[in-house]
């Protein structure tokens, strides 16, 4: 650049130098301070008096991690940018000598002239205020979108959500959502015999319960007072009638603190979207379910049967034994039920087996109830995997004897879903089988007469 023209700009870029808000640091190569901005000036606290001529380290920056960790000379990014001849970037904590923390994103890029390292120019942007713009954005979003008390989603947002997915559903033809509305029952006594306090303690208590049952892409809402609703994208009625008894029946087997050790019991209504079906029509629907499970005697789940017919259901476990087991869904590839003489706490000992030698994840446990995951590989091609969520249900009742009498027998259910794997891994549906071979063999089933089978005439018999 001509002389002339060094001279007219320089006052220009003396000027932009000083007064950008971004703080601009220029050292040379051997590492000593040649300019230091009125930004950084006051991101650091230390005049350019004090800095200029000094050699650059992080200690004369105040330089520390995003953690807090003060930076040491090795890690110094400005050595580390001569040393290499390329640009560093990072984000740091700056703490002045009163103490005052910034939080920074620094820059240092290299001044190189035919391959030689002059030095280096940093830049210094105090990110604070964007990540406190952020947050308060954030607290703006959650005030108007989650209910206050139990964090969960309001009202205005359920109704939102729930117009953007019927609108979805309808562009892809695709009807495959429901709701379940659920009220707890006799909330009012609550208030009444405890106070309105422990009320709120009750209804967070909900709410979480919800939530610990749903799927990341269902939304749980508080629609008002003791109501609360859940709508399941990708859900059909029986899938969604499945999730709200498994959530019925763990309130009514959860003892509340708050409570004096008593449980909630809540009623359910459910119901799946239709291709006629408007925001109203789809959640009046679920309402009038939820009514109808009211006035059968609460603490139950009523469904609309089909999406083509008004027709009311209560739900019951049907089984082959006669015992009411939990409903299956629609994702179950095996379903069987045995019967044995082993007590049922010596068949919960022997799964307790399987459990660390196939490494299962234990994800749901109640007295009569446990759910675990687990993946198998084939054993010829070890390329084969498979991933399921296997649940367990145990009962014990008395049954005839051919000598007269009754013996008290041991009933147990065992349900096998196709768990999700990875996004990139093939679920081997297909080791299903091996799996329940697996099982029978550590709970002590593998006699076929511990099968219940249906006979010929229809009713159901141990298999022979």
């Amino acid at each position: 650049m001509p002389e002339d023209t060094n001279k007219v700009l320089f006052p220009y870029l003396s000027t932009l130098f000083w007064y950008l808000r971004e703080g601009v640091i220029f050292v040379d190569r051997e590492y000593n301070v040649g300019a230091w901005s009125q930004a950084v000036e006051s991101i650091t606290g230390r005049d350019s008096a004090q800095a200029v001529g000094q050699t650059i380290r992080p200690s004369l920056l105040s330089l520390h991690s995003s953690r807090g960790e003060p930076i040491s000379a090795d890690d110094c990014p400005v050595a580390a940018s001569l040393q290499s001849g390329k640009i560093r970037t990072g984000d740091y904590r700056i703490i002045g000598p009163s103490g005052r923390e910034v939080k920074v994103e620094l820059t240092v890029t290299p001044v190189i002239d035919d391959n030689i390292v002059l030095g280096a120019v940093i830049l210094i942007y105090d990110s604070s205020v964007q990540l406190d713009l952020q947050r308060q954005l954030k607290d703006l979003y959650e005030t108007s979108v989650l209910d206050p008390l139990t964090q969960v989603a309001n009202r205005a947002e359920f109704e939102r959500v729930l117009s953007e997915t019927i609108v979805s559903c309808k562009k892809a033809n695709d009807f495959n959502a429901s709701i379940i509305i659920c009220d707890i029952d006799f909330f009012k006594s609550i208030n009444d015999n405890f106070n309105h306090h422990i009320g709120d303690l009750a209804l967070v208590a909900f709410a979480n319960q919800l939530q610990e049952h749903v799927r990341a892409q269902d939304l749980v809402c508080r629609y008002g007072g003791e109501e609360f609703v859940i709508l399941c994208a990708q859900c059909d009625v029986d899938s969604a009638i499945d999730r709200a008894e498994q959530i019925r029946m763990s309130l009514e087997k959860t003892a509340q603190p708050m409570l004096d050790g008593k449980c909630i019991t809540a009623s359910f209504g459910v119901t799946q979207l239709r291709g006629s079906d408007s925001a109203t029509d789809f959640f009046v629907r679920a309402d009038s379910a939820l009514l109808k499970a009211k006035e059968m005697g609460r603490n139950r789940v009523v469904a609309v049967a089909t999406p083509q017919g008004e027709a009311m259901k209560s739900v019951k476990g049907k089984s082959l034994s006669g015992v009411t087991w939990k409903p299956e869904g629609k994702r179950t590839l095996l379903s069987e039920e045995f019967v044995t003489q082993t007590p049922i706490s010596v068949l919960v000992e022997k799964l307790r087996g399987f459990i660390m030698e196939f490494d299962a994840e234990i994800r749901h446990v109640q007295s009569d109830f446990a759910s675990v995951e687990v993946e198998i590989e084939n054993r010829k091609d070890y390329s084969q995997r498979g991933r399921f969520r296997v649940s367990f249900e145990f009962c014990e009742k008395e049954s005839a004897i051919e000598t007269g009498g009754t013996r008290m027998k041991s009933y147990i259910k065992i349900v096998i879903r196709e768990a999700k794997r990875s996004w990139f891994a093939t679920n081997c549906k297909e080791l299903a089988p091996t799996l329940l071979a697996e099982i029978r063999h550590y709970l002590m089933l593998n006699d076929e007469s511990n099968k219940i089978r249906v006979d010929s005439a229809g009713s159901a018999t141990p298999g022979r």
